[in-house]
């Protein structure tokens, strides 16, 4: 009997070939396109896109309205999270919280065996753990969102897309003689924002709320005042550009006083940390502690450090990097990889 498998199907390039070609490896195939972040009364362009390509495949094909949820899990977190000096990942958080879950959920009520996306990365086992392996494409390659996933997830899911690279992927749509499917254009960046700049995003929220965002002081490290900044959640550590302020030489913000809705600048050396605070961690290598050197990630498309694990406390790790790195900010995401494949991530709690 064929194995079937449930695909999350967005509309897109990535999620159509990958149907295409689950379909040529056997499986039986299901689609379901979820209703996270749109706000139209009327079924949007992207579902009719799947609900389109579903029926030329011969796929059955279902859609799921979680706007809600999604909006109270990750809309709303991404809007407080911001007040209170932390910037958030909303990508990871929606993987862990909200598409896989849900993804889950479609493909037991529907019978089917496995679920899909169209991730460039890749699922490995090794004496019966399942790893996430990073992708082929250097430039799609998306384990870095990957890392909360659990093993009763992993040992269920497939990534089509791992091996290959975007430009082989629009190949494979056009051969078919999807050429509408082959020229789309990508999706960049977190989707709710749909390209908006997030600073405004967040403006029309808070006034949506009733929130009001009182402004403050730019300070330096003595505290002594600089200026007026437009409010705490404006701003993120690390960030030089669009301070609103000029000075004679550049300035970065180093810290937040957000009690005292304070925003400090100083010089990029004070960006420079050595060691990482980990909370909420999620663990798949049993050998984590045991290894000398292993690649850490804190940006999305940016080389890796090398680093260790010094300690594993309940929720908590600490990650000692071999050089000085500059810090990431407090709510987004470490991923660790030992040769290629994620054996940890956390959410960067603190930096040394």
């Amino acid at each position: 009997m064929k194995k079937s498998v449930m695909l999350a199907m967005s509309g897109g390039t990535d999620s159509s070939v990958s149907a295409m070609l689950l379909q040529e490896q056997g499986y039986v195939v299901k689609g379901v396109t979820f209703r996270m972040f749109d706000t139209e009364e009327e079924t949007p362009q992207f579902v009719e896109d799947a609900k389109t390509l579903a029926h030329r495949l011969g796929i059955e094909h279902y859609t799921v309205d979680i706007r809600s949820d999604f909006r109270q899990t990750i809309v709303e977190t991404f809007m407080k999270q911001y007040q209170v000096g932390i910037t958030p990942n909303p990508c990871v958080l929606c993987n862990n919280t909200i598409k896989w879950p849900y993804l889950i959920e479609a493909a037991d009520r529907y019978g089917c065996d496995y679920v899909a996306t169209g991730h460039y990365t890749q699922v490995v086992e090794k004496e019966g753990i399942f790893y996430i392996d990073s992708g082929l494409d250097p430039e799609k390659e998306q384990s870095f969102f990957l890392w909360g996933l659990p093993q009763e997830i992993l040992s269920r899911t497939i990534f089509p897309l791992g091996r290959y690279n975007k430009e082989e992927i629009r190949e494979m749509a056009a051969q078919r003689g999807f050429q509408k499917v082959a020229t789309k254009k990508d999706s960049m960046g977190v989707c709710f924002l749909q390209g908006k700049d997030y600073r405004l995003f967040l403006k029309e929220l808070y006034e949506q709320y009733g929130v009001q965002i009182p402004r403050g002081n730019f300070v330096d490290e003595t505290g002594a005042f600089l200026g007026k900044h437009q409010g705490v959640p404006y701003y993120t550590l690390g960030q030089r550009r669009g301070l609103g302020v000029n000075f004679n030489k550049p300035l970065y913000v180093i810290g937040m006083n957000v009690d005292r809705e304070e925003i400090i600048l100083g010089d990029k050396s004070n960006l420079l940390t050595s060691r990482i605070l980990l909370k909420d961690i999620h663990l798949t290598d049993p050998n984590l502690l045991g290894y000398d050197a292993l690649e850490v990630r804190i940006r999305y498309r940016k080389q890796y450090v090398l680093g260790h694990v010094m300690s594993v406390d309940g929720d908590e790790m600490v990650v000692q990097l071999h050089e000085p790195e500059i810090l990431e900010a407090p709510g987004q995401t470490a991923t660790l990889y030992h040769h290629g494949r994620v054996v940890a991530g956390g959410w960067i709690a603190e930096n040394y």
